[in-house]
């Protein structure tokens, strides 16, 4: 699980990265397809290593699957940033907490009560903090399409889960970056060429390395190997410390202030987390 978290810090991070490199003049889905890109190519060291199997049928069905999902969340978040802060951004995207247990109930899936009480509390954080952290609280588009991104993110959670049993996380993970990559090339070429003259490749990639390497092929590995084991609701509290961290870097770098409900929140989301961490290791030891 320590894993995971670091994750998380790394995927509060990124929406910072992403809203700078945004500003910048790259398009939403350019940004997409070469972090998915990237994200792909760092998995193919990983497969020589590990010696991974030919991709099964399965990896290629369902990891393209995921990956469509995948591109929906982060297309829907990405442009939502050109709109919105990263601490918004953050606040909004963890509403996935929320979501997750509604898509398992409506699968009619066995529910723990202790892990809708985590999702609870952890979304009573989220509450607190929305549209107190500085700036313009009222809606816009950006907000709006951040909730959807919620939503599909909700999605990819409870889909990882059901279909990541018994696949290899390697191959899995390669086929969902490699959609992902896949279908934001065409994209972008089809509605964003007209902008690429002004983008600002040389001064950027350091952060699209970072976007590409690290926040996706890292990041999505160890979540799909992560979620072999653990549920799809515990997975999503412990990733409400991923706002957590994006509301410190916003801050930091001047994007957002801190005040008393932001704090109250973001202890009220820790706290969710340790005891959804807590309840698991116990479920996993007996």
């Amino acid at each position: 699980m320590s894993a995971f978290l670091a994750i998380c810090v790394v995927w509060g991070l990124s929406l910072v990265v992403a809203y700078d490199l945004l500003d910048t003049g790259i398009p939403p889905f350019f940004l997409m397809a070469v972090t998915y890109g990237l994200g792909a190519l760092v998995l193919l060291p990983a497969k020589a290593v590990r010696r991974s199997a030919k991709i099964r049928r399965g990896e290629w069905k369902y990891g393209a699957i995921i990956g469509l999902v995948i591109l929906v969340a982060f297309g829907l978040q990405t442009v939502g940033l050109e709109y919105t802060t990263p601490a918004k951004s953050g606040l909004q995207t963890v509403l996935y907490v929320l979501f997750v247990p509604i898509i398992v109930s409506v699968l009619r899936r066995k529910l723990s009560a202790r892990s809708i009480v985590f999702a609870v509390i952890g979304f009573a954080g989220i509450a607190v903090m929305s549209g107190i952290t500085g700036g313009d609280a009222s809606m816009n588009i950006g907000d709006v399409l951040t909730i959807m991104c919620a939503v599909a993110f909700a999605a990819q959670f409870v889909m990882l889960e059901k279909y990541s049993s018994g696949l290899n996380p390697v191959n899995f993970t390669f086929v969902q970056m490699l959609t992902a990559a896949a279908v934001a090339i065409v994209i972008s070429l089809a509605f964003e060429s007209g902008e690429y003259a002004s983008m600002d490749l040389i001064g950027s990639w350091v952060g699209l390395l970072f976007m590409g390497l690290i926040v996706t092929g890292l990041g999505f590995f160890v979540q799909t190997a992560v979620q072999r084991k653990i549920p799809a609701t515990t997975i999503s509290v412990m990733c409400c410390t991923e706002s957590v961290f994006a509301l410190i870097f916003s801050w930091f770098l001047g994007y957002d202030t801190v005040t008393s409900p932001l704090l109250i929140g973001a202890a009220l989301i820790i706290l969710s987390t340790v005891l959804s961490s807590a309840y698991e290791n116990r479920e996993l030891m007996t």
